[in-house]
């Protein structure tokens, strides 16, 4: 090939997720059982046609004076039968649930989707940050390669002590394991994002640099709320829920009243041995049933149909709650995410700083090598957790919009937008970025 493969970005990620990821096509399948479920309500409402055919032989015998007579006959039987619900209160009840599961198959897919945009997200800040770290891993394994390479020079010219070499040893040591470390938690953020793609990923887009996050709007956490106690779609689905439960009730009551159909039939019966061969029927009328007794079952299907109601409505308030709290929990992650980025930010430049200071004092003999790997492990730290900060922060703006609801393929579009090749980002920035 020419060249590097290009870099994925995170609306491509989405899109092959869209295709590959099991849970959504698990969550697209739970979509067709709840149209097939309004169909089926429907259908206790319409006609009910059936044929039926039937052929018997028979065998007689007479004893008669001289003998026996034997008398064999074949009849033949058909008929069709119309039969047109006019009164099953039950089944229009069943009707209107099939018209509820439709719209809970809906509101259920809509969240599957929801989520795998957010486990997308997720994943891939995964791959994100543990790149990020292992990058800073490595600059701080060669600046203390770096460190143990000058404290054995000073100690050789008798500069130094064997402590400093044994310490500057000892750093690299531990930054070594450090770094086999950060290679495995990349590599396993790898097959995390596999698991949804369906595949490995090559080169993804990375976060671009300096990215100004802005806080919620509004910024009033009752006002995120308020809006996630009905917008939720986990709140939506506990409501249809409970409707498909009330409406349960009626149904099982129902079963305690009568039924009335009309009935319409066709039949006509050959016997081509008896003295008529062929006759046919018609007939139309009207059929009421009335169920009297049961054995208790009817009573208890009722009492069950109850309970299932309190359950839905008791299931209904802890999903509310839910929702609450995880508006708040993502709501502080955003506001306290801004903050925690602008301090760490802050933080980058003095490690920097403190970094340049201790190395320079050290070459000039007013600081000692253990004072250069601090502030190069402080300095690595910071870089670390600046990089998780950024990525929570984001996520956490992505769960806000989940929690009210509203998160779509534009919000996706949007963080899409803050990402950058970062090969290209490197280039553009000169050799002091790699």
């Amino acid at each position: 090939m020419a060249g590097q493969a290009q870099a994925s970005d995170l609306m491509e990620i989405y899109r092959q997720a869209v295709r590959h990821d099991a849970q959504y096509a698990a969550a697209q399948a739970q979509r067709h059982v709840g149209n097939e479920r309004l169909i089926q309500g429907r259908a206790g409402l319409l006609p009910q046609v059936t044929f039926d055919t039937q052929t018997s032989w028979s065998e007689t015998e007479y004893d008669v004076t001289g003998g026996t007579l034997e008398q064999r006959r074949q009849n033949r039987s058909y008929g069709i039968q119309l039969v047109q619900p006019l009164f099953r209160w039950q089944r229009w009840l069943q009707y209107e649930q099939g018209s509820q599961q439709q719209a809970l198959a809906e509101t259920r897919l809509a969240s599957a989707e929801q989520a795998l945009m957010l486990r997308v997200v997720e994943s891939y800040f995964e791959v994100l940050n543990a790149s990020d770290v292992l990058d800073a891993v490595e600059q701080l394994q060669a600046a203390n390669a770096e460190q143990l390479a000058s404290a054995r020079k000073h100690f050789e010219l008798g500069n130094a002590s064997i402590t400093d070499v044994h310490e500057a040893q000892a750093s690299f040591d531990r930054t070594m394991a450090q770094l086999i470390k950060a290679r495995s938690d990349l590599a396993l953020a790898r097959h995390a994002l596999a698991r949804i793609i369906g595949r490995q990923p090559e080169r993804i887009k990375g976060l671009r640099e300096h990215v100004e996050l802005a806080p919620p709007r509004p910024e009033d956490a009752s006002a995120w709320v308020i809006a996630a106690e009905s917008g939720s779609l986990e709140v939506q689905t506990q409501a249809l829920l409970l409707e498909i439960a009330a409406k349960e009730v009626q149904s099982r009551k129902a079963e305690f009243l009568p039924t009335v159909d009309m009935v319409l039939s066709q039949n006509m019966q050959q016997s081509p041995n008896a003295s008529t061969e062929r006759s046919e029927s018609a007939a139309i009328g009207l059929r009421l049933s009335m169920p009297l007794y049961s054995g208790g079952r009817l009573s208890s299907s009722a009492r069950e149909a109850v309970a299932l109601r309190i359950q839905a409505e008791h299931e209904l308030e802890d999903t509310r709650r839910a929702a609450t709290l995880a508006t708040r929990q993502a709501w502080s992650g955003v506001m306290d995410g801004i903050a925690q980025i602008k301090a760490l930010e802050a933080a980058k430049v003095s490690a920097q700083s403190a970094v340049n200071s201790n190395q320079l004092g050290y070459k000039l003999g007013v600081r000692v090598g253990t004072d250069v790997l601090d502030a190069q492990s402080q300095f690595s730290e910071t870089l670390q957790q600046l990089s998780r900060a950024r990525y929570d922060t984001l996520l956490a703006q992505m769960q806000l919009k989940a929690a009210v609801g509203s998160l779509g393929i534009d919000d996706l579009t949007e963080l899409n937008a803050l990402l950058a090749d970062v090969d290209e980002q490197k280039t553009s920035m000169g050799p002091e970025a790699k």
